[in-house]
């Protein structure tokens, strides 16, 4: 006879160690983090065989409500296969059980699997609601790591190419960071999360399980500018063994070719001895925070300097990082994280290729109708009611 218990922080995180297709929010560590940034109370549950053995876990975070109610939320959803009806249900009963003890309303899941997945069809049979009123990023694109380099790059757009082919000649690389390093993401950042990010930093820095890491990518400008007065002196060499009487059409072709990289060559080496008086020898051009947990990775937050975008080096810096994590045998490489949501930084990814994945988004099972009706309904519309009436009152005096 299945039945649920709460299990250990090592249980849990040894359970999901073990499965294949997990999320970094599935985990001990961002329970705690969720506690102490929005004061939840975390769950950490399996439901358990006569052996003892987990067939299912889930972490659900209490949110606590007026009137001794409270949600329970299960970020990126319950660690079970979703194909087993049985399990699900059996689970979902659990849980609903457990609810009812919490006096919790409903528990909210925003499981890791697609629209296109029969999978849905389950949770639905069993009452759970798309819930529109949480927007949560649903999409992302995967990277397949296991495939080579060069197969790799052939799904990346044109524009993609052409900027590391144009970025080959510049002295960039990219590092890893530490906690001192982080002043140098907040600065590029330029937004109120500090605390947030640091706080995700503290927790997960050290952590077994889910890591996370930062990386700066460093523009060596000193270095750079050398590199360019070499390849100026090739270049004029190249022009200078050209005859310029009775050119063919193959050599007028190749000497407009070479003006080219001249002039090109002669505006870089003018800029980057403008940066190199503005900011020294080396300056850092993008910092990202990534997540990573077994053999996957997801870039969770990232920066760039805006004074060093002409450059297109964000390309290439970003290139390295799919590069970093292939050498260093992760399979996965999820270029979005549900942490944040920008449609520029969205558009520069999907350039990158890999798979598009749409999830199902975010469901709703109602575990106490009454209480759910009175905190989702009563409450804000007796809160509009009451701001209304403040606001009549402030505008007569």
């Amino acid at each position: 006879m299945l039945k649920l218990r709460s299990i250990s922080k090592i249980e849990f995180d040894n359970h999901i160690k073990k499965q294949n297709d997990t999320h970094f929010m599935q985990s001990t560590a961002w329970g705690e983090f969720e506690k102490v940034t929005n004061y939840v109370t975390p769950h950490y549950l399996g439901l358990v065989d006569e052996d003892n053995d987990i067939i299912a876990a889930t972490l659900l975070l209490e949110e606590h409500l007026p009137l001794n109610c409270s949600n329970l939320y299960a970020p990126r959803g319950f660690v079970i296969d979703y194909k087993n009806k049985r399990t699900l249900r059996i689970f979902t009963n659990k849980l609903k059980d457990f609810a009812k003890s919490r006096k919790a309303t409903s528990i909210r899941i925003n499981p890791s699997i697609s629209t296109e997945d029969e999978e849905l069809n389950n949770l639905k049979d069993l009452g759970y609601k798309r819930n529109s009123n949480i927007k949560l990023l649903e999409y992302t694109y995967k990277i397949d790591l296991t495939k080579e380099q060069k197969e790799i790059e052939k799904s990346y757009s044109e524009n993609v190419k052409s900027n590391l082919k144009d970025t080959e000649k510049y002295d960039a690389e990219l590092i890893v960071g530490s906690q001192k390093d982080l002043e140098e993401f907040f600065q590029l950042q330029n937004n109120q999360n500090n605390d947030y990010y640091e706080t995700i930093y503290d927790i997960f820095s050290n952590n077994e399980h889910t890591k996370v890491k930062l990386f700066l990518g460093k523009l060596h400008i000193t270095k750079t500018i050398k590199i360019l007065e070499k390849e100026l002196v090739r270049v004029n060499n190249q022009i200078a063994i050209i005859p310029i009487d009775n050119l063919d059409a193959s050599s007028k072709e190749r000497l407009t070719t070479l003006r080219n990289q001249k002039n090109k060559i002669n505006d870089d080496l003018k800029r980057f001895k403008e940066y190199k008086l503005e900011y020294g020898n080396s300056l850092t051009i993008s910092a990202t925070l990534t997540m990573e947990q077994k053999d996957k990775v997801w870039i969770l937050s990232e920066a760039n300097n805006q004074v060093l975008l002409d450059t297109k080096l964000n390309y290439r810096i970003y290139n390295e990082y799919i590069k970093y994590y292939k050498n260093n045998s992760f399979n996965l490489f999820n270029q979005l994280s549900p942490l944040e949501c920008s449609p520029s930084f969205n558009e520069f990814k999907k350039e990158f290729g890999g798979e598009f994945i749409e999830y199902a988004g975010d469901y709703v099972l109602v575990t106490n109708h009454i209480t759910n009706f009175i905190q989702n309904k009563l409450i804000p519309l007796f809160n509009k009611f009451k701001k209304e009436d403040i606001d009549e009152t402030s505008n007569s005096n």
